[in-house]
């Protein structure tokens, strides 16, 4: 399993290209792990899972009862925006219009590895979301690990 953390803002090219960052590559667990399967995450951001982890996800996706209506349309939401994208030789991958449009990434990006994937963000909205909770911080921390 990754183990996936840290944060970093980049620039994304004028192809829709964004360059991994180093150290977040480094802690993946496969070394030379390049293929990601790309969707569509919560709170406005991209999810990237590296190839390993996804199998996990669609494992927990394959266990769901496909005859409950909102197991369905989970399922079909959740696929209908998942993509599997291979970094190339400089380490960039190409972020799809469809994903890119949704979170509302133009031309910067911040970069959040959370444990099992990557999350890209623009980064006004990163910024706004975190200020939501900054002030409770403290206590959401507490009430989290303590559980």
């Amino acid at each position: 399993m990754s183990s996936l953390m840290g944060g970093e803002k980049h620039s994304i090219d004028s192809k829709g290209r964004v360059k991994i960052p180093a150290r977040i590559l480094r802690q993946l667990e496969n070394e030379g792990e390049e293929t990601f399967v790309l969707t569509r995450g919560q709170d406005g951001c991209i999810f990237a899972y590296p190839a390993n982890e996804w199998q996990e996800v669609e494992r927990k996706i394959r266990s769901l009862n496909q005859f409950e209506e909102k197991n369905r349309y989970f399922v079909r939401h959740f696929l209908m925006f998942s993509e599997e994208i291979t970094l190339d030789p400089q380490k960039r991958l190409i972020l799809p219009k469809k994903l890119a449009d949704y979170a509302q990434i133009n031309e910067d990006i911040t970069i959040v590895g959370v444990i099992d994937h990557i999350e890209f963000w623009n980064p006004k909205r990163f910024d706004e979301y975190l200020s939501k909770y900054d002030a409770d911080y403290d206590k959401i921390s507490e009430e989290v690990m303590t559980r």
